[in-house]
């Protein structure tokens, strides 16, 4: 393991529950000069292909989508730190079909991957060139929902101290955020395939300081699939004052939903019962339908009186997508 061993009880953060208020630690480090989204992916997902979205252009909310999320805590890590805007780089994969030119460019670049062969150490290594030894670099997974501030997770990495410090669950596992400091990364050959995680932090560490920042609970929550998606959809709504769009009719407490997402564009009779479902512009649910944990893609269609239960819907063909994993899985 290449990671310190100083884990102590009293020493990791408690995550949500935590009461805590930035101490001055990220100022102790040298400069913190971008936060760069991982976005890219070596293949597409079962989620991205059966919608034909960008993961961070997924809704969270009828108005806010993933990367809104996410700007919403660059805002914050920005005000944290005294600066009026911290530049956000997002990097996608060649394949995607998401534009790199956006009207919010200002607050977000996203750029495409150089090399689709680079691997993530490779491309934070060559991000990396362009800052000094002792600038820092904050690296997350894109697609993901923080559970817990970026601010107050930032802060508890920066205590650590050192060249790289990982954001991980209480058994050492990452958790897709990592403060890094640009130094620490030129070993990184210029040229081929370089895994972060498996290659080039065991090496960082031989040479430099890698510690761990461990939470008890989960700091955030992935979106790779439906299940995974909806679940943290699910705990975001929770744990916010949004209100959300609830489709249907009157129902007993326990089966009304947490949430119902209805992009603009998508149609959805008044009658149909949307369950912590959501259903993407282009979309179709007809009279009486009823989604239960479902994705409805731009070219689904849920037909009258038909469920949709654990499954996304697809394709007009909707009797072969409804009510069981589609066949590419979930």
């Amino acid at each position: 393991m290449y990671l310190d061993s100083d884990k102590h009880k009293h020493d990791i953060p408690k995550g949500p529950a935590i009461n805590h208020r930035p101490n001055g630690a990220i100022q102790k480090l040298g400069p913190i000069r971008a936060v760069v989204l991982l976005a890219g992916a070596v293949r597409a997902t079962a989620l991205r292909k059966a919608t034909d979205r960008f993961i961070m252009d997924l809704p969270v909310t009828a108005q806010k989508t993933v990367l809104d999320c996410w700007h919403e805590q660059l805002d914050d890590l920005a005000f944290e730190l005294g600066l009026d805007r911290l530049p956000a780089r997002v990097m996608i994969d060649r394949s995607s079909n998401t534009s790199t030119d956006r009207p919010n460019q200002s607050r977000v670049q996203i750029e495409q991957d150089p090399d689709e062969f680079r691997g993530t150490g490779g491309l934070v290594s060559d991000v990396a060139k362009e800052y000094g030894d002792d600038e820092y670099l904050i690296l997350a997974n894109a697609a993901q929902l923080l559970l817990t501030p970026l601010p107050r997770l930032v802060e508890a990495m920066a205590q650590k101290q050192a060249d790289v410090a990982l954001l991980c669950d209480k058994d050492y596992r990452p958790c897709g955020l990592t403060l890094i400091r640009c130094g620490a990364l030129r070993g990184i050959a210029d040229v081929g395939f370089v895994d972060l995680n498996e290659q080039a932090l065991p090496a960082i560490a031989e040479k430099h300081c890698v510690k761990a920042c461990c939470y008890e609970q989960p700091a955030s929550m992935s979106i790779r699939s439906r299940t995974n998606y909806l679940d943290a959809i699910r705990t975001y709504h929770q744990r916010s004052n949004t209100p959300c769009q609830l489709t249907g009719p009157p129902n007993e407490e326990d089966w009304r939903p947490t949430f119902g997402i209805i992009e603009p564009g998508a149609k959805v009779d008044p009658s149909a019962v949307v369950h912590d479902s959501v259903v993407l512009a282009g979309g179709q649910v007809q009279a009486n339908a009823v989604l239960v944990r479902a994705v409805v893609g731009p070219q689904g269609r849920v037909g009258a009186g038909e469920s949709a239960v654990d499954c996304i819907a697809a394709s007009h063909n909707s009797k072969t997508a409804l009510g069981r994993e589609l066949p590419w899985g979930a």
